[in-house]
């Protein structure tokens, strides 16, 4: 059998090595969100991820077009995953016990995943645009379908979504209080979300 001429084995090797985009930037994302855990967001550096993700730092700028935009995308994975764990609890019961799960397993996520939830939300930078907030259109969406009599959807879904963080907060200083407070964040969705009766 006669060997591959070098050309065609280091055209083979590239495509070895290349991988497809979704997955490159999730490496980046992942050595991203590993630096700032160890290190904070202020001392991370594109040097250190393009070295943490083991790629060139022209790899870094096909998907990134700077640290704050980096940092941008760490917050909207961090919302996607909190929000997808939180829609699949709801989707697990029905009525209003579907709004009640939604929060408590925010709480719970929050509670669990709290150092890098702080570290990327309470960092100096703001994104350079307004972006919806995810957590607060899903929770909007989730009264429609349970078809809760409120006149303001998208109020009430800001003031349960805030009552969900200020709950985890509480937790976080007052452990003991746990039980009363998720039984609060319960009260106020029945509260806050009238169902009519058939």
């Amino acid at each position: 059998m006669i060997d591959p001429s070098p050309g065609a084995r280091n055209l083979e090797e590239q495509v070895v090595r290349t991988k497809p985009s979704a997955q490159r930037r999730s490496e980046l994302l992942d050595a991203a969100q590993s630096l700032v855990l160890r290190g904070g967001v202020d001392a991370l550096t594109v040097d250190d991820v393009t070295s943490g993700a083991g790629v060139a730092k022209g790899t870094f700028y096909l998907h990134f077009a700077n640290k704050n935009v980096l940092i941008d995308a760490l917050r909207d994975r961090y919302v996607r995953r909190f929000v997808d764990l939180q829609d699949a609890a709801a989707r697990s019961v029905d009525g209003i016990a579907r709004v009640e799960q939604w929060m408590l397993v925010g709480i719970t996520e929050y509670l669990a995943d709290i150092r890098l939830h702080d570290l990327l939300f309470h960092y100096s930078s703001r994104p350079e645009e307004p972006t919806p907030d995810r957590a607060v259109e899903a929770l909007r969406e989730l009264i429609g379908e349970i078809g809760a009599e409120v006149p303001h959807p998208e109020a009430t879904a800001v003031v349960l979504y805030h009552t969900m963080h200020g709950i985890a907060d509480h937790i976080v200083h007052h452990p003991e209080d746990r039980s009363r407070m998720l039984e609060e964040a319960a009260r106020t969705c029945r509260a806050l979300l009238p169902i009519p009766v058939k």
